[in-house]
C-alpha cells in the first residue's frame, strides 16, 4: 500500500492540519481565560494582557503560548518593557498551575505543557499607530 506524500496527511478521524488549528485555537482560549481569572499575581495585572497565539507540537507535549502585554498608556517605554518582561516571567513560573488547571478543563488525552514568549507585534503596531497619530496632529 502507498504512502501518503501530503506533509500533513489527513487521518481517519479528519485529523491533520485543521486539527491542530482547532486544538492550538482551544488551548488558546483556556490559558487566556485562567490567567484572566484564576492568576493572582501582580506582576500579570497589567493594562492589557493577551494570549496572542499558541503553537502546539504535532505530539502535543509542547505548547509556545505567545503573550502581548501593555502597561498603562502613559509610562514610558523602559517600563512597559520590564513590565512586559515580569509577566512573562510571572506566567512561566505559574506554567505548573495553567498546565494543571487546563489539564482539568480539556478533555483531551494529551494537554501540552506551556512556554510563555512575549509577543512583540501587537507592541510594534501600538507604536506605528502612535507615529502615525504624531504625524496627523503636525
Amino acid at each position: 500500500m502507498a504512502r501518503n506524500n501530503r506533509p500533513y496527511a489527513a487521518t481517519r478521524d479528519g485529523g491533520g492540519v485543521d486539527r491542530m488549528e482547532r486544538v492550538n485555537d482551544l488551548l488558546r482560549d483556556t490559558i487566556a481565560e485562567v490567567v484572566a481569572r484564576e492568576l493572582k499575581d501582580p506582576r500579570v495585572d497589567l493594562a492589557l494582557l493577551s494570549v496572542t497565539e499558541v503553537r502546539a507540537s504535532r505530539d502535543l507535549r509542547n505548547a509556545t503560548v505567545m503573550v502581548s502585554a501593555l502597561s498603562s498608556p502613559n509610562s514610558t517605554e523602559a517600563e512597559q518593557s520590564e513590565a512586559a518582561t515580569a509577566a512573562v516571567e510571572a506566567l512561566s513560573n505559574a506554567a505548573p498551575f495553567i498546565h494543571r488547571t487546563i489539564r482539568r478543563r480539556l478533555h483531551m488525552k494529551r494537554v501540552p505543557w506551556p512556554a510563555f514568549e512575549l509577543d512583540l507585534r501587537i507592541a510594534g503596531a501600538a507604536e506605528v499607530q502612535e507615529r502615525i497619530r504624531s504625524l496627523g496632529a503636525s
